[in-house]
């Protein structure tokens, strides 16, 4: 299937929301298709040295809101449903990229796992980090604070590390290195 492409520096996996404030005329026709269409676009991250700027994987996301800023700029509110690998990727005359895309279980480790004792205090902090930030909060209506790995992909959305270092621990390293990476963090960060 053929979906439009929106490369952006954000980074999101699969159950993941984010918003978006769009105002590039192709943008602008990327979301009225989308919402005419029922066919969502991908989300991914925008890479400097690739062919359209585009990388391998990406999210298929549909919109779950809208609104406009004070200035009148559209501002959308997205649902990343999978992740997908895209190819053939062009771009029409507006400049607005499309790929044809395929379904993927990407990242391998994202598998609803129940979180357990060694895993709480990742769990417990992602859920004060969500009391703390309400407009974070209000993208998720029912967050997954007993999931793992629904917990850790919202930490590697969310943390203040180089988009880079986040497909890099997403997609090519397993997930022991993963949590390892996330309880050193969190543990220096959150803890006495």
């Amino acid at each position: 299937m053929k979906r439009a492409i929106f490369p952006l520096p954000v980074f999101i996996l699969p159950e993941g929301f984010t918003k978006l404030r769009i105002f590039e005329q192709r943008y602008l026709t990327m979301v009225k298709e989308a919402v005419q269409d029922n066919t969502g676009f991908v989300l991914c991250t925008y890479q400097h040295d690739t062919d359209l700027n585009l990388p391998e994987i990406g999210c298929l996301v549909q919109i779950t809101d809208f609104n406009q800023d004070d200035s009148g700029q559209l501002l959308i509110d997205v649902y990343a449903e999978h992740a997908v690998s895209m190819h053939n990727a062009y771009q029409d005359k507006q400049q607005l990229r499309h790929a044809d895309i395929e379904l993927i279980t990407s990242p391998s480790w994202y598998v609803n796992t129940p979180i357990n004792d060694e895993n709480t205090l990742l769990s417990d902090t992602l859920r004060a980090v969500f009391a703390n930030q309400p407009d974070l909060a209000d993208l998720y209506k029912t967050p997954q604070f007993d999931n793992l790995a629904w917990v850790v992909a919202r930490w590697l959305e969310i943390l203040p590390i180089s988009l880079v270092k986040k497909q890099q621990l997403a997609f090519k390293s397993n997930f022991e290195n993963l949590l390892s990476f996330l309880h050193t963090l969190i543990n220096n960060e959150f803890t006495d």
